[in-house]
């Protein structure tokens, strides 16, 4: 049931594009330089919840549970300021005036919410990663504060979306050659050998 030796420490780094496909692009087209949000103060938190239904017999006792939905969210404090990303949190438009020389980010009018891919990648002491993928949507805002005491950091919050068929979000984890020997036979499916 996997290493209970191991205890995962650190932050890690997140990227996020806009996203209108259906499948997920390659970890080297996602990771890059340009699509890594920068630097981020409040690690990045994900919280899931399942909507549960509860069956009830006569006696009011509780004898059988579904999941009648999924609720995903993800939460970071980007301190990077980079208005293209801010762009991704909300409906507000993003533009560049080369007469002028200046960026825009433009609130206001009737315009959808971003489709974005959200990657968070931690390196784990070993060398290899853990990566979380999801499709989102901002929705909830943000929050800014310009205040001389501290840096300036914009608290995202994204709900993941299921934009590809029973998919909402992954986790995927490398694994050494130590590791994949020890998982149990059983736990090992198909894919590349």
């Amino acid at each position: 049931m996997g290493n209970k030796e191991e205890i995962l420490m650190g932050a890690g780094e997140v990227y996020m594009i806009n996203f209108d496909g259906q499948e997920i692009p390659e970890d080297a087209e996602i990771e890059t330089d340009q699509n890594n949000v920068g630097h981020c103060n409040s690690g990045f938190a994900i919280e899931y919840k399942p909507e549960l239904y509860d069956v009830k017999n006569q006696y009011k006792k509780i004898v059988k549970r579904f999941v009648v939905g999924e609720e995903l969210t993800i939460k970071t404090g980007i301190i990077s300021w980079a208005m293209e990303k801010l762009a991704m949190l909300s409906t507000a438009k993003y533009d560049v005036d080369k007469t002028k020389k200046v960026k825009k980010l433009v609130f206001g009018g009737k315009n959808p919410l971003a489709t974005v891919l959200v990657r968070f990648v931690h390196q784990k002491s070993n060398g290899k990663n853990i990566r979380f993928t999801a499709i989102a949507q901002g929705g909830n805002g943000f929050a800014l504060e310009f205040s001389g005491e501290k840096e300036l950091t914009i608290d995202a919050q994204l709900t993941a979306i299921e934009k590809k068929k029973d998919w909402l979000a992954e986790f995927e984890e490398e694994l050494t050659d130590e590791e994949f020997a020890a998982l149990p036979a059983d736990s090992v499916q198909g894919g590349a050998e």
